[in-house]
């Protein structure tokens, strides 16, 4: 009498996983599209970093190369760009805590 509890309950288990099993499945391959669909957005943030960073660095040369009377003007530009790399560095770092 024990070993037919025993079966049975391991029949149980075994048809429990078994549908665990088939119902998890679907998961993985969401994961692996998931996990692509991650990766290409945080290389396209990536990218609008860097290029927020060249930017920055071409307006801080003309800032650097600017005339007095042109100074204010180049510093402004400086200003925004560096607050561009600022904000573009934090969603990034944001992002990629998450």
């Amino acid at each position: 009498m024990i070993m037919g509890k025993r079966e049975e309950y391991l029949a149980l288990m075994e048809r429990q996983l078994n549908e665990w099993k088939a119902k998890t499945e679907p998961f993985r391959a969401g994961a692996e599209q998931w996990e692509a669909q991650v990766k290409a957005q945080y290389q396209k943030n990536l990218e609008v970093l860097h290029a927020k960073r060249d930017e920055a660095w071409e307006n801080f040369a003309k800032l650097k190369n600017a005339s007095d009377d042109a100074w204010e003007e180049f510093k402004t530009n400086m200003d925004k760009a560096w607050e561009d790399l600022k904000s573009a560095t934090e969603r990034l770092t944001t992002r990629s805590k998450k």
